[in-house]
């Protein structure tokens, strides 16, 4: 069985040991670290790159979660949030978080969400048939298509599905991003770079700052949230 990796962000210690005594009982999912500031939690994953989740409060001081998830939605596949402010609901979900849990936290509720994911992760992992290859659903019901990797020049989301661009036409798919994005984590070339774009570098003609040219015209623009792990994945290709 797959297990998440995670990090629990909260200032109060007491709502720190009841998270972690939810991590511990349920399955699938697994304690790395905590931290009582978004900017600890920040200088870990600087150093250790990437982790599958992030659990956040969000009325932190000094940094929301709100604020915080622009900063650290880069450096795992699930960021969700743990609050006691219902008003921060909309709001969360347009950052791109992936959950939203009340306090007090319920033990049933915190484990269907960590199984939520775990779906997720697992039905992108199924979807993969090989290296060279991902299987996406279709535009029409019980249709899949078979797309080669190294023809995807970029990935697009679009309201409620996402296109795939390559050398060989545009495939509409109703995955979501992040889904599309966990499929082809371990493809090396591919990256996302803001919250509704994922490209291939296989395909970058010229790279000036945040502004990426492709080689067949197309201009993508990498927003704040994701410079980090834009940076650093460029740090790691240039010799």
């Amino acid at each position: 069985m797959t297990e998440l990796k995670c990090i629990v962000i909260d200032d109060e210690p007491y709502s720190i040991t009841r998270i972690e005594e939810l991590i511990l009982v349920t399955p699938g999912v697994t304690h790395e670290q905590s931290f009582e500031n978004a900017y600890d939690a920040m200088n870990y994953l600087h150093n250790h790159k990437h982790i599958d989740l992030i659990l956040s409060d969000i009325g932190m001081p000094y940094i929301n979660g709100i604020e915080a998830a622009q900063l650290l939605k880069p450096y795992c596949d699930f960021l969700v949030f743990i609050t006691g402010h219902r008003n921060y609901g909309e709001e969360s979900f347009e950052v791109g978080v992936d959950g939203y849990l009340m306090k007090p936290l319920k033990r049933i509720k915190f484990i269907q969400q960590i199984q939520k994911l775990l779906a997720i992760r697992e039905q992108a992992h199924e979807l993969t048939r090989d290296d060279k290859f991902i299987l996406v659903k279709g535009s029409l019901k019980n249709n899949y298509v078979t797309i080669e990797c190294d023809k995807i020049t970029h990935v697009k989301a679009l309201s409620n599905y996402i296109q795939v661009f390559s050398t060989a036409g545009v495939q509409t798919t109703y995955l979501s991003l992040t889904e599309m994005d966990s499929l082809l984590r371990n493809k090396t070339s591919f990256l996302r770079i803001n919250r509704s774009e994922i490209i291939s570098f296989n395909y970058v003609k010229n790279i000036d700052g945040l502004q990426i040219l492709m080689s067949d015209g197309n201009k993508f623009s990498v927003s704040r949230t994701y410079k980090s792990s834009f940076e650093d994945f460029l740090k790691k290709r240039i010799p």
